[in-house]
């Protein structure tokens, strides 16, 4: 059986090396001529200038484009080679109705088809491991069987011409809600300051696992989301589900509101990406959240384990809050290490520049627990920066210190930050 191959993008390559291995591969052919001859020259076979030339050599073709439009585009283009008893299998993702279109402009030159699409992403492509969802007859599908055998390990015949697009519909849904969830969910634990690698390793083996989960949530992880499934493709393909919907008047709210988040993707200059970028959008969620403080009782409880507060923008000066709140500090028991580089002590203290100086100055074994800010607030980032940097545990803004990007970003890093409060007030208040 000689096969011919259509369509060497991100799939296409990937499923011809694998009929290549299975001793079936003739012929390919792509849009880009110089794609075509490299990988004809790879694995030993013919580069076909048109799909019509292509048909001429081949009993089988197989197709992976990206649109409805460039199946039929390719459909018509291999009419005027296709020989009697021809059998097109088209593996792009595309309407039910593309599909019986093609079918029937292939059946006017006494050739069948079958429509075939995808799932298992660039990994199943490339390891022959796809789930392939056909429509069609019967007879064909028999025929057709060693070849989808060589791309994929799942295989089943759904019904009629259409029936395997209308499977990869139901699929795209799914992958919609999925990836979805998992963006959610991953940002969700991000926020609450777990080990993502360990969520990962052990949410994987659980119920509420996927496919997706498994192999996506570490894009989530590192913040980097290399094309897999592109978003623009799951987004024409929803497109695809959302139309197919409306034929029987309903409409798909996880489509529709998926549909919304990747044109936002989209407009924001991701679209190239993996969909696992959908990440990007939830963590937004939390990142942009209106900053809130921590509850009560873990701010008592930080008062109640703190010894050394380092002050940041303590002032000399006996009439200001500054001085004030740390001469009440050190009457609690607290040790205060004023931050000032301006003086050398102050109330009995021996100052230090910066944050950095602080910590080496204190004795081995002790930290500076509380780092309590008196500054503007122009100078809030370039403070949280130095926590972060020094991995300080606490950060406490005075009353009227207010920053919440910066504050967001402190409590991201998992520094435990306090806005807009009175540190001494809070001792004072502290239950005994």
């Amino acid at each position: 059986m000689n096969v011919g191959f259509l369509g060497l993008g991100a799939m296409g390559m990937p499923m011809a090396r694998n009929l290549q291995k299975a001793n079936l591969l003739q012929a390919v052919w792509n849009r880009t001529n110089g794609k075509s001859a490299a990988l004809a020259a790879e694995l030993h076979c013919t580069a076909a200038a048109t799909p019509a030339q292509l048909a001429t050599q081949c009993e089988v073709m197989v197709i992976c484009v990206s649109a409805d439009v460039d199946v039929l585009d390719v459909v018509d283009a291999l009419l005027p080679g296709i020989q009697p008893g021809a059998l097109v299998i088209d593996c792009s993702t595309v309407s039910a109705d593309t599909a019986r279109t093609a079918a029937a402009r292939l059946r006017s030159r006494q050739a069948s088809f079958l429509d075939c699409p995808v799932s298992g992403g660039v990994e199943g492509a490339q390891k022959g491991t796809l789930a392939i969802m056909c429509g069609g007859s019967a007879e064909d599908f028999a025929r057709a069987k060693p070849v989808l055998a060589a791309m994929g390990r799942t295989i089943s015949l759904f019904g009629a011409t259409g029936a395997g697009q209308a499977t990869k519909a139901t699929n795209q849904i799914m992958c919609a809600g999925i990836i979805r969830a998992v963006g959610e969910a991953m940002a969700f634990a991000r926020a609450q300051q777990l080990p993502l690698e360990q969520v990962v390793e052990t949410l994987g083996q659980g119920a509420g696992s996927s496919w997706y989960f498994v192999n996506r949530a570490p894009n989530m992880i590192r913040g980097s989301f290399p094309a897999g499934f592109r978003v623009r493709l799951h987004e024409k393909d929803l497109k695809i589900c959302r139309d197919m919907a409306a034929a029987s008047g309903v409409s798909l709210p996880v489509v529709d509101d998926v549909l919304r988040e990747y044109a936002e993707l989209i407009a924001e200059g991701y679209g190239d990406e993996d969909i696992s970028a959908i990440y990007r959008l939830k963590w937004r969620l939390f990142a942009e959240a209106p900053f809130r403080n921590p509850p009560e009782t873990e701010i008592f409880d930080l008062l109640r384990r703190a010894r050394n507060v380092a002050i940041v923008g303590l002032s000399a000066d006996r009439s200001r809050p500054s001085h004030g709140v740390a001469r009440s500090l050190q009457k609690f028991g607290y040790r205060i290490i004023p931050v000032n580089p301006s003086a050398e002590s102050i109330l009995g203290e021996p100052c230090v520049p910066t944050l950095a100086a602080a910590v080496a100055a204190l004795p081995a074994g002790e930290r500076i627990d509380i780092v309590d800010v008196f500054r503007r607030p122009e100078h809030v980032s370039a403070i949280v920066d130095e926590c972060i940097a020094l991995h300080l545990p606490a950060l406490w803004l005075q009353d009227g210190v207010i920053d919440e990007a910066a504050a967001r970003r402190a409590r991201t890093a998992g520094v435990f930050t306090v806005m807009d409060r009175c540190i001494f007030r809070d001792r004072a208040a502290l239950p005994t």
